[in-house]
């Protein structure tokens, strides 16, 4: 049987967990696992030049246990004669007992990395085992997990690794009897109303009758896991990059639709998270692929602030648009005259450029160029349509919607550059316009879309 070093140190060189002469900071909980991954990294300290120091968190969850925990690892850092930093945080205060696992966890993490960055250390060394990797895959299994759940933890990411990746809990067991260790015991790993702890004390046994190396097993499918999530982020990197302009993400439906059913999943996931920084639910992914099958417009709201919409021609995911926002407003009186907007410089002429309106009707109103507001509506032959659906119909990027001119006479809206205009044919002087449009501020889908 391999030793615990020796598959330490596999686990170093397989998954370049870090280098010689770093600094590593073991979190330290005073139980077996982390026990001996302080210890084993000790052992090691003067083969790979490496500085070893510990961290503890106390989360004050189980009151005088807690403070036994943190004592200990006080204790046993002093006769080891290593380095200790104690990060207190208390957990049901924060938490108001509302998901306390979860505020546990992310507290843990942020005060570790503090801790890292005060000691100056270079990484954070986790005391996983495959035991626990195993554990973590039939949980995630249980709640119908896709493969980043199928695969697991990582041996590595960010500054935290997991130098007992390849190691069982039964060597860990064995490690410590064997070199006399002392290790406290967390009571709450024995209560089976956790889901892990009933996986561990109870589903685990059962699967190891059916093949007693089951870890070694789980090492070996999450590897190919590991090894399908890159090919899958490269493909689905490669999609969504193509399809991202700044915020905004828009591509072809039919595009999507030939991807294959799994990549289309993934690309809609990652195009949402880039757009937003939030995840999409399965339920969510289904939606879209469902919308993506049949014809029409169709809008979706998944979170507050990010706007999903798929027209005929594509499906887009954009971040809603800055409700304080200042508009604009000017009224021409006289002509020519020439108005400067965010996006277009647009010149009102005497029956020149693009018919607008009529002379008589300008003189008795004058003309509004403004930004859009709530309640604007276009009119079509036989039925009128809200400007907000138009734009997005039209897929005009939605950072830009209330930058966008809005051209009025007498309270109606009569033109829009580049994407409206009320038909209108002169039969007397009229009011025209010549448009200058700024930089690369132009979206024309075409020829304006007139009344009819």
């Amino acid at each position: 049987m391999e030793s615990v070093q020796s598959k330490v140190r596999e686990a170093i060189a397989r998954f370049s967990l870090f280098p010689e002469n770093s600094k590593i900071l073991v979190a330290l909980s005073g139980g077996p696992d982390s026990v001996t991954l302080l210890h084993t990294l000790l052992s090691l300290k003067e083969e790979m030049n490496l500085t070893v120091g510990a961290v503890h968190v106390n989360h004050m969850l189980r009151g005088e246990e807690s403070e036994r925990d943190e004592a200990f690892v006080r204790e046993l850092c002093k006769n080891w004669n290593v380095p200790l930093i104690v990060k207190r945080v208390n957990v049901p205060e924060v938490s108001k007992g509302r998901n306390v696992e979860a505020v546990a966890r992310r507290e843990r993490y942020r005060l570790l990395k503090e801790a890292l960055s005060e000691w100056g250390g270079d990484f954070v060394a986790l005391g996983h085992t495959a035991s626990d990797l195993t554990e973590t895959v039939l949980l995630n299994l249980t709640k119908g997990s896709g493969i980043k759940g199928l695969r697991g933890f990582l041996p590595k990411r960010e500054v935290f690794v997991r130098p007992l990746f390849l190691v069982t809990r039964e060597e860990v067991e064995a490690y410590v009897k064997k070199n006399n260790l002392p290790f406290v015991v967390d009571s709450s790993n024995l209560k089976t109303e956790y889901d892990r702890n009933l996986i561990r004390l109870e589903v685990v046994p059962v699967l190891k009758k059916v093949n007693p190396a089951l870890e070694k097993a789980v090492l070996r499918e999450t590897e190919l896991l590991r090894e399908l999530e890159d090919f899958v982020k490269s493909e689905v990197g490669s999609v969504v990059s193509r399809y991202l302009k700044g915020k905004s993400f828009c591509a072809p439906v039919k595009e999507l639709k030939e991807l294959h059913p799994f990549l289309l999943s993934e690309v809609l996931r990652e195009a949402y998270r880039r757009v937003s920084g939030k995840d999409l639910s399965y339920k969510s992914v289904e939606e879209l692929k469902e919308a993506l099958k049949k014809s029409g417009f169709k809008k979706f709201s998944f979170h507050k602030g990010i706007t999903v919409y798929k027209t005929q021609e594509d499906l887009c995911i954009e971040p809603e648009e800055d409700k304080g926002q200042k508009g604009f407003y000017c009224e021409v009186r006289e002509l020519p005259k020439t108005v400067d907007t965010p996006l277009y410089r647009i010149k009102f002429l005497l029956n020149a450029g693009t018919p607008l309106a009529p002379l008589s009707s300008f003189r008795e109103a004058g003309i509004i160029v403004r930004s859009r507001r709530p309640g604007d509506r276009l009119k079509f032959k036989g039925f009128s349509k809200p400007l907000k659906k138009f734009l997005i119909e039209k897929r005009f990027p939605a950072h830009l919607r209330d930058l966008l001119p809005v051209v009025e006479l007498n309270g109606e809206v009569i033109f829009i550059p580049e994407l409206y205009r009320k038909t209108f044919k002169p039969a007397e002087n009229f009011v025209g316009v010549e448009l200058e449009p700024k930089g690369k501020s132009s979206h024309r889908q075409g020829k304006d879309r007139e009344e009819s």
